[in-house]
């Protein structure tokens, strides 16, 4: 009880304080007021007469301090009253004020921003039970190439471990898919996964209403039970399994959070769920960048996919597997017990072993911890981690540029302050006081800056994971706030008011206390040295220069490979054609019927009014090629194209003929290649009538961008689509229709296409995308780059700009008697103006010099990112050197023609 007294106490006499330094405040303003009339009845200029009515003010202020140094309150008040200082020293400068902690806000909100979206995209634990008892199983093979969940698992295996799983806490399979809602005509897709029945059970995730699955629920197609959800009287059955569980989005998204949603069905590629739970609104998988819309049981697989069920193909290693750890379980004992269980899971002898293939089922089991979830799938992290790294160490620089140009700022700040600093060291007060003032009025700015900071960042951080694409859809992460992002944001505020304000600091603590014994005028002919000299804050120009030199070096280099992507040379129109990707499983079409099948689509939309060409293909420029029946080879890439194709895209045919009508089944094989496939292949002779896999070459036509814009032209050659037979799986029932359209947007087609789809049936499910959308996603990683890169290099050579303009503004009021004196003898106003931006320049150059001097060992770090550049490109390096040069010197012209019209006499006075 006595402690709490006390602690009340000691709040009563702060506010005490606290309402004594308010009624002092109005006095002193009082006092200011009246002793700055004296000075001018005096004959000082208002300027002059309110600068020393301040600087007499700060000795009050000393005085103040030091009375209140000699009370009881101790540390704690002492704090409190730097805070209080730092409020009113904002207050009172509310420009410099608005300008730090804008400055602050824009390079800790991008800092934090950046950092939110690695942290959701590899630091952030999954939402489940003990996410660091998680690993994935993978092998050498799987780590060497980059997929820390393993190359996958086929059912057998799977099935196989579940029969030995109570040596570990747990496992749980899974895959995912995207499903179509839609019961026909244009897709309705939504990303879902295929689990096993203990996958929530096991991740410790419960349902937020309903149940999750169970064991019974996650059962192969074979027993038959009555369809309770029918809505007509037949006896419709269905195989059990036939559950549901969505996706907190999902429930929100189409069920409006109805409590009712448990036990209504939900028609999932034709067939018929019953939705059984909805999981907490922070699940959303473990796939990182993708979240889940809809789980189904991994039995229910043959429902959906149907003779394209994975579940009994062997070769066909689609699931990935996790283990729960038990609590008392090292990673290195469950390695040694999965791996002696190894042989038993892939079905064979410890002999046999050796002699499987795919080859990487021979090489021991490796468990790799997965507390973040896995990313293999996506390839989310693996694309963007190196990316996202390179710009949280780019906006790490912005960070520092703006800390460099603040700490100019308080510099000169603490130096028009000497006077009050000296008095007060002479009245008593001991040096750690001051720079301990000064740090803390830095961090009241660092936590005014940080506030907003976290604001935008919220802002940044969204509106940069609407740029991340991911098969065409923006990617999803968690990019709530967590202790992690907090943290940063608390300690970059810290840092931040370290960095800048240390040198202010150190500043105030080297003021002689002689200071308080000169007058004003003596001040200002002597501050700094006769010279002008400023060291510390010329050094600080050196250094903001040329960490905006690295920064923005780093991003022509990057924009410049945007540029050079954007401007490859296609092959094709890109802003003329729509694709639609059709998918016909769902129509009655015997599988030796379906390429005729094609045909008729193709047919059906070529007659669409506004339509000028139509073709179908398996491949379109820069579609998956992992998604088409025909493979890209090493050296070269095959697709199957129906007759103008290439009219359709703009390709341009150089020799023989097209594809074309009479190139069906059943006749003489043909095939057309591309310019840089007749070079490889036959560079000494004319392709036409040369063979290429049995078939004769009859046409050769212009190169056309496939796959990616970086892998250029590669060698490709064209075979009816008719005759396409023998290289697609029987079960691939899909087609990309293109459409050439006579005028206007493609997209404008869409509604009268997809009329003219449902007239030749109704079942038929089909997704719309323009070729332009294609390209545009094709160089997504490389625009987000740019644009982040580019806007950062601006706010850094702002920054730069305005502290050579602060610094040179500053070192010419200070020299303006010796200014004053040479114009006094004589000097011409053009010796002047060379004198103020030679000195300019010489920071500026000395800055250049070492930044790019730091930037030629930075640079290598982006080879990877660049596309027709060197990481020492000569011409970047160049223009960003001379670009500086004219930044250091127009932001030195306005205060060296401002010296120039300084009065002699009065700088000679000391004005």
């Amino acid at each position: 009880m006595a402690l709490f007294s006390r602690a009340i106490g000691a709040v009563r006499a702060i506010v005490h304080r606290s309402r004594e330094d308010d009624e002092l405040d109005a006095e002193l303003q009082a006092y200011l007021a009246a002793s700055a009339d004296e000075k001018m009845a005096a004959g000082l200029s208002r300027q002059e007469a309110w600068r020393q009515a301040r600087a007499d003010v700060g000795s009050v202020e000393a005085v103040k301090d030091r009375v209140r140094d000699a009370g009881w309150e101790g540390p704690i008040e002492d704090l409190w009253r730097d805070v209080r200082s730092g409020v009113r020293l904002l207050r009172r400068s509310p420009g410099l004020a608005l300008v730090a902690i804008l400055t602050l806000a824009l390079g800790i909100g991008a800092n934090t921003a950046i950092f939110s979206v690695i942290n959701g995209l590899m630091l952030r634990p999954l939402p489940v039970r003990a996410p660091e008892r998680l690993v994935t199983i993978s092998s050498a093979y799987a780590l060497g190439h980059g997929f820390a969940a393993g190359v996958g698992w086929n059912y057998d295996m799977w099935q196989r471990l579940q029969e030995r799983v109570g040596v570990f806490g747990g496992a749980l399979a899974w895959t995912d898919g995207r499903f179509n809602l839609a019961q026909g005509g244009e897709k309705d897709i939504v990303d879902g996964l295929f689990t096993d029945g203990g996958f929530f059970a096991t991740l410790g995730v419960p349902a937020l209403i309903g149940r999750t699955f169970e064991p019974a629920d996650d059962l192969m197609p074979g027993a038959i039970v009555p369809h309770e959800q029918s809505s007509s009287n037949d006896s419709l059955e269905e195989p059990r399994g036939a559950v549901a569980v969505i996706g907190y989005r999902m429930w929100q998204r189409r069920f409006n959070g109805a409590a009712d949603v448990i036990g209504k069905p939900i028609v999932v590629e034709g067939v018929s769920f019953t939705i059984i739970g909805v999981t907490p609104p922070d699940f959303f998988g473990l796939e990182v960048g993708r979240g889940f819309d809809l789980a189904l049981p991994l039995g229910a697989e043959p429902m959906i996919r149907g003779p394209r069920s994975s579940l009994r193909r062997k070769n066909n290693f689609f699931l990935t597997v996790l283990l729960r750890l038990k609590p008392d379980q090292s990673i290195d004992a469950a390695t040694s017990a999965i791996r002696a269980m190894q042989p038993e899971i892939l079905g064979v002898s410890q002999e046999e072993m050796k002699r499987l293939s795919p080859n990487f089922l021979q090489e021991p089991f490796t468990l790799v911890p997965a507390p973040a979830g896995t990313a293999d799938r996506t390839g989310l992290r693996r694309e963007y981690r190196h990316p996202l790294l390179i710009v949280f160490a780019l906006v790490a620089l912005v960070l520092l540029v703006a800390c460099v140009n603040l700490a100019n700022l308080l510099l000169a700040r603490a130096s028009a302050r000497r006077h009050e600093f000296a008095t007060r060291l002479a009245l008593g007060s001991p040096r750690w006081r001051l720079g301990r003032q000064l740090l803390v009025e830095s961090l009241v700015l660092a936590t005014a800056g940080g506030w907003v900071g976290l604001v935008l960042a919220g802002w940044i951080s969204k509106a940069l994971l609407a740029q991340i694409d991911l098969a065409g859809a923006p990617a999803f992460l968690d990019l709530s706030l967590d202790s992690r992002v907090l943290l940063f944001a608390l300690a970059a505020g810290v840092l931040t008011a370290v960095v800048f304000g240390t040198a202010p600091a150190f500043r105030a603590a080297r003021v002689p206390p002689i200071e308080a014994l000169k007058d004003q005028s003596s001040r200002s002919v002597t501050s700094g040295g006769a010279s002008g000299r400023t060291p510390v804050t010329g050094s600080l120009i050196v250094l903001q220069v040329a960490l905006s030199i690295v920064l923005v070096v780093a991003s022509v280099l990057l924009v410049r490979t945007f540029d050079r992507l954007a401007r490859v040379p296609l092959g094709f129109e890109r802003d003329r054609v729509l694709v639609v990707n059709v998918d016909t499983s769902r129509a009655v079409v015997p599988p030796d019927q379906r390429l005729a099948y094609f045909h008729r689509l193709v047919d059906a939309v070529r007659t669409v009014p506004g339509v000028a060409e139509a073709a179908g293909s398996d491949l379109t420029p820069l579609s998956d090629a992992s998604q088409a029946p025909v493979l890209a080879q090493r050296d070269r890439m095959r697709n199957a194209v129906s007759p103008r194709w290439f009219a359709t895209y703009g390709t341009r045919i150089h020799s023989g003929r097209d594809v074309e009508v009479g190139d069906v089944a059943g006749s003489y094989p043909v095939a057309v290649v591309n310019e840089s496939y007749a070079r490889k292949f036959f560079p000494d002779r004319s392709p036409l009538g040369q063979q290429v896999e049995g078939r004769t070459i009859v046409g050769v036509v212009a190169d056309a961008v496939f796959g990616s814009l970086r892998r250029g032209m590669v060698p490709t050659f064209y075979v009816p689509l008719a005759q396409s037979a023998g290289m697609r799986a029987p079960d691939h029932a899909s087609v990309s229709l293109s459409l050439r359209a006579a005028a206007g947007p493609p997209v404008s087609l869409a509604p009268a296409v997809a009329s003219a789809l449902a007239a030749v049936d109704s079942r038929l499910a089909f997704t719309f995308r323009t070729v332009a959308e294609d390209v545009d996603a094709s160089i997504a990683r490389e625009r987000l780059l740019a644009m982040l890169s580019s806007g950062f290099s601006v706010l850094a050579i702002l920054l730069a700009a305005l502290g050579v303009y602060g610094i040179t503004s500053y070192a010419a009021i200070r020299r303006r008697a010796e200014i004053g004196m040479r114009m006094a003898l004589g000097a011409r106003r053009s010796a002047i103006v060379a004198l103020v931006i030679g000195r300019s320049l010489t920071f500026t150059l000395a800055g250049i010099v070492i930044g790019l001097a730091v930037a030629t060992g930075v640079t290598r770090y982006l080879g990877g990112l660049l596309y027709g550049l060197s990481p020492l490109d000569l011409t970047s390096f160049v223009a960003v050197a001379v670009m500086f040069v004219l930044v250091g010197a127009i932001s030195a012209v306005i205060p060296a023609r401002r010296a120039t019209k300084v009065d002699p006499l009065l700088a000679i006075r000391g004005d």
